[in-house]
Formats: structure tokens, C-alpha cells, sequence
């Protein structure tokens, strides 16, 4: 039986798509704020029979651009980009030769929307995206499909900080169009969906799962 690996793979929205999937997984974990992937990347020699990837691992790192430093904007592309490409090294081989496979990245709705203090983390997510089609360009033949997942704010530890209280809750349901907060649940369908994206004639494209907020005001 083939499997899906999941880097970041104890993530709230992992936790939910595995609990949601039929799917036979296989979960790599880092620790919030660990850019070095590589010992635990040497796990992945001895697996075979990946068909999947999906790299959960991203930052949320908010500030006026006059108060981000250099590092900032590095470490978001270590941990956005740098390490999907890490685990991406390891893998292409398997994924070549499975009988179709597919990749999913997050981003995040900031990538294509102007929102002030995410200058950082857009630069990043937009690289990622970049990447990704680039990705699912050189890969069509071989049928090992790249596709994006761009939320807007949900509900996740990682999120924590953005909604702390009622009033910041309540001020980022305003925001969206369909007045709410999204669910890892929600994100993990998309996930689930595009996991079958070889399946599905599907590559090369950002699903945004946003209530609208990329599209609609």
C-alpha cells in the first residue's frame, strides 16, 4: 500500500486530515521554530511507497516593515521554502516512480492579497507558490502533481496569538466574507481532495480555502 508522508505531521490541520483520511500516513514532526531537518530526514531511506507529500510547516510572523529585520525574512524562507525543499530532495525519486503522485504546499491567503505587516511572510509564501508551479511544469510527464492550499486565518495553536480574546476573534469574523474563522477540518478537506490530484488531471494550481476573502469583498 502506498503512503502519504506528512512533514510537520502533529500540526492541527495534519492532526485533522489524518483523523478525517483513509489514507495510510507516515508523520515527521519539528519542533516550532526548528530549521534543521536533516537528521530526521534520514528516516526517510528506509521508507518506501510514497505516493504523497504534504509540507505543513509555516510561520506567522507579523510586524510593521520598519520593525522586521533581515533574519526575519530569512528564517520565514528557511522554514517556508527551504525546508520543502529539503524534504522534496529526499523524496522526488519515490514519487517519480509511483504510478502518479502528488504534492501539497500551504501558503496562505497573504501570498496574493496586499495585507499590511506581512511583508515577510508573503515574500515567502509567494516564493513557495512560485516553486510549486514551477514544480508541477518539470514533473507533468513523469505524473507527480504539485498543487497549493492558500488559507486565510484558522483556528490553529499557530494562530494562537491572533485570537486571543473575543474582541480579536470577533474583529477577524468581521473581516471575512462568510464572517468566520476557518477549521483545520476545512483546510484538510482541500488537502484530502488534491492528495488525489494525479487522479484528477489536477497540477500547477493555489486552492485558495479563504471564505472568499481573496476573491470577494
Amino acid at each position: 500500500m502506498t503512503k502519504t508522508l506528512l512533514i510537520g505531521g502533529n500540526s492541527a490541520i495534519a492532526c485533522a486530515l489524518k483523523k478525517n483520511s483513509d489514507r495510510e500516513f507516515i508523520s515527521l514532526s519539528r519542533s516550532e521554530g526548528s530549521l534543521d531537518l536533516d537528521g530526521d530526514l534520514n528516516e526517510l531511506d528506509s521508507i518506501a511507497d510514497i505516493d504523497g507529500l504534504v509540507y505543513f510547516p509555516g510561520t506567522i510572523n507579523l510586524k510593521p516593515f520598519a520593525m522586521l529585520k533581515e533574519d526575519d525574512f530569512v528564517n520565514d524562507f528557511s522554514v517556508n521554502v527551504l525546508g520543502a525543499v529539503k524534504v522534496l530532495k529526499k523524496v522526488i525519486n519515490q514519487l517519480k516512480e509511483a504510478d502518479g503522485a502528488s504534492v501539497v504546499f500551504i501558503s496562505s491567503v497573504a501570498a496574493n492579497l496586499g495585507l499590511p505587516y506581512h511583508a515577510s511572510i508573503s515574500a515567502a509564501k509567494s516564493a513557495l507558490e512560485g516553486m510549486s508551479k514551477a514544480l508541477a511544469a518539470e514533473y507533468a510527464a513523469a505524473k507527480v502533481c504539485f498543487n497549493v492550499v492558500a488559507p486565510s486565518l484558522t483556528n490553529t495553536p499557530l494562530a494562537g496569538n491572533l485570537l486571543k480574546t473575543e474582541r480579536q476573534v470577533e474583529g477577524n469574523e468581521e473581516r471575512n466574507p462568510m464572517k468566520q474563522i476557518g477549521s483545520p477540518e476545512q483546510v484538510a478537506t482541500t488537502i484530502d481532495f488534491l492528495l488525489n490530484a494525479h487522479k484528477n488531471w489536477i497540477t500547477g494550481q493555489v486552492f485558495p480555502v479563504d471564505g472568499g476573502m481573496s476573491n470577494l469583498k
